[in-house]
């Protein structure tokens, strides 16, 4: 692969190139072309709508709700359950964004919420945010990502996991027989982000944002 020789040269260009080249696009465990990372979507309902969803295709670090579902923080979830998980990926990814605009360690919200990020930030630019214009700013960030997403040609379609994911249960050990329940929890998640249920940024949610 390093050498791009050889079966190394398509292996070299990512799983998703690699299987369509053979005809089979869906045999590669990605989303948007990015190849998923450690979990496996069906028995973390939450990290597997977040993957869905993610601006940046299967990527782990942009609303780790690995966080709540398996470690417990800020709280434990069920990791089977779809309930709330809407709400939870969107903070989770809004908060996020602002981690990453700040210039920090994604890490660090093990230890630290977003009040506290709220009051980092004022002690050091010297303003007086809320904890809500805070997330706000975050919101912003991931709608304009959406929008540029959009206008480079990366559609709403794209918003999915690989069909085995969907369709074929895990076979054995404690997450048996569950498959991923992206179908209800897209519209859910859509409807939390303020898009309409095609999944585009509406009208209204950028002139909240104010980026109309």
């Amino acid at each position: 692969m390093g050498a791009g020789e050889g079966f190394g040269a398509k292996m070299a260009l990512g799983s998703y190139r690699l299987a369509e080249e053979y005809g089979v696009p869906e045999l590669s465990m990605s989303v948007k072309k990015l190849e998923l990372p450690a979990y496996d979507p069906r028995g973390v309902q939450g990290q597997g709508l977040q993957y869905a969803t993610s601006n940046r295709g299967g990527c782990h670090v942009r609303g780790y709700m690995i966080a709540p579902e398996i470690v417990g923080l800020p709280e434990k979830l069920d990791p089977f359950s779809i309930e709330g998980k809407a709400v939870w990926v969107k903070t989770f990814q809004d908060l996020t964004a602002v981690i990453d605009s700040l210039g920090l360690c994604l890490f660090t919200s093990f230890a630290l919420g977003p009040d506290d990020y709220k009051d980092m930030f004022n002690a050091i630019v010297g303003q007086d945010l809320t904890t809500e214009s805070l997330l706000e700013a975050g919101d912003r960030i991931w709608n304009i990502e959406r929008i540029f997403n959009l206008k480079a040609g990366i559609s709403p379609e794209q918003d999915t996991l690989p069909r085995r994911l969907l369709t074929e249960p895990i076979p054995k050990g404690p997450c048996k027989g569950h498959v991923h329940r992206l179908p209800e929890l897209l519209p859910e998640y859509y409807k939390e982000r303020g898009w309409n249920e095609q999944g585009l940024p509406t009208e209204a949610k950028l002139i909240q944002l104010d980026i109309a």
